[in-house]
């Protein structure tokens, strides 16, 4: 069984869950999709000052990705922007919130245990961005300009990849995309039209299974995303989207060009 197709939800509207027991007791969770079967979850994750709790699992691998707030990680710290992967069976998953901090926590399927290595915290800032063409095992008949990348993480095992993108503002792809993965976004800032699915803006989230036709894409103010995908790397389909103009056009028509003071 896998997770459910789920296209968009705000994820600060998912009602929050009180961790009682267990390594994550003291934080609240809003599950934002879940495999009922395996197990396997993405939640957004409120820690408040002072709490600590344990990431690691003996099977579990686990990725996290800073939103808000201080935390430290095996000794590192993991502010806005910064990410890691956490091993399965690793003993350096302790988590502590020296304020109150909000962190994407995402739990994979069950794994061989792996190297107990010092685990390797991620700042974005001090990654460069590249255009997806550059970053390895991307591929796409008809990419569209004015978007790119910062790679962090590639599973060796199943190229699996984890990276933010970000889009310039009057980003346009009249075409919609097709990807044979599963995509799962939860986006940082700014806003993107997908077709008639509406906008996203700051907060929102899915979890695409392969091969949803998703566009065209208009962003008016360029976009933040944080991305993952399973199944493989990136790779990407476009096709024609009758009418597209007319999606695009209602859309740009509801804030002037320059939103400043024109008197």
């Amino acid at each position: 069984m896998a997770r459910p197709h789920i296209e968009f939800i705000e994820a600060f509207a998912v009602e929050p869950e009180q961790l009682a027991a267990g390594p994550l007791a003291g934080a609240a969770r809003r599950l934002l999709s879940v495999d009922a079967s395996d197990g396997d979850y993405t939640a957004l994750l409120t820690c408040p000052a002072g709490w600590t709790g344990d990431v690691a699992a003996p099977r579990r691998p686990a990725e996290l990705f800073c939103i808000a707030g201080e935390l430290e990680l095996d000794g590192k710290r993991l502010g806005p922007g910064c990410y890691a992967y956490v091993p399965a069976g690793s003993s350096r998953g302790r988590l502590t919130a020296r304020g109150q901090a909000q962190v994407l926590l995402m739990v994979e399927q069950e794994h061989a245990p792996e190297p107990d290595d010092p685990i390797e915290v991620i700042d974005q800032a001090e990654r460069r961005w590249v255009h997806p063409g550059s970053a390895a095992g991307t591929s796409s008949e008809d990419r569209a300009e004015g978007i790119v990348l910062k790679l962090f993480r590639e599973d060796p095992e199943t190229k699996d990849w984890t990276w933010i993108s970000t889009t310039c503002a009057g980003w346009l792809t009249p075409k919609a995309e097709i990807h044979p993965t599963v995509e799962e976004c939860f986006m940082l800032r700014g806003d993107i039209l997908l077709g008639e699915r509406g906008a996203m803006t700051a907060g929102s989230y899915f979890w695409r299974p392969g091969m949803v036709e998703h566009g065209p894409m208009f962003s008016r103010d360029g976009g933040l995303f944080f991305f993952r995908t399973k199944g493989g790397s990136l790779s990407t389909r476009w096709v024609d989207v009758p009418g597209w103009e007319k999606l695009v056009d209602d859309y740009v028509a509801q804030r002037p060009f320059f939103a400043g003071p024109t008197g």
